[in-house]
């Protein structure tokens, strides 16, 4: 028996181990990505994202969802961003999302950065999620905004305001989640 060969896990096999599994898993076609512990400065970024998306939309038909809220892409892509946005025409499926968030931000850490750079951006553009915003912890957001079913990207450095393509009244200055 090759330890090293991938094993290939169904949907509902997926279902039946999160109903008894206490950790963050992502389900990405047939695989379980695991993600480890996160850092305090990872939840305290996770943390300040959330706290100025939810007084932002106060009032509106849009929620702040985080981490452990998962989204269904499709039976194959099951994701847990770190910070969501969904709005009122939002489909559920018990506990899951089933429709696309309008935003999505996710902390880069050093253990899921590969699969949040290039296996979620393009499953995240493929969706039809409109903004894309990957945070790196060192005070950078690279934002993908969705145009003709194509991302172009944007970086803000610390000390920059961010700048919402889906809410463009929603600035955010760095300094105050980093």
């Amino acid at each position: 028996m090759n330890p090293n060969k991938d094993i290939y896990i169904t949907p509902d096999e997926y279902e039946k181990l999160q109903e008894t599994f206490n950790y963050k898993t992502e389900y990405d076609d047939g695989k379980i990505i695991m993600h480890w512990d996160t850092s305090d400065y990872h939840n305290e970024i996770v943390g300040n994202i959330a706290a100025y998306l939810k007084i932002y939309l106060k009032g509106s038909n849009c929620k702040v969802r985080i981490e452990q809220i998962e989204v269904i892409f499709d039976e194959s892509h099951k994701y847990k961003p770190d910070v969501f946005v969904v709005c009122e025409e939002s489909s559920m499926k018990g506990q899951s999302y089933t429709s696309v968030p309008k935003i999505i931000f996710e902390v880069i850490s050093k253990s899921t950065a590969s699969h949040d750079r290039i296996t979620k951006l393009d499953i995240y553009q493929k969706h039809g999620v409109t903004e894309y915003n990957m945070v790196e912890q060192n005070g950078n957001i690279i934002q993908c905004t969705l145009k003709d079913d194509y991302y172009s990207i944007n970086t803000y450095h610390k000390g920059d305001v961010y700048k919402s393509f889906v809410f463009p009244q929603l600035e955010i200055d760095l300094e105050d989640i980093f």
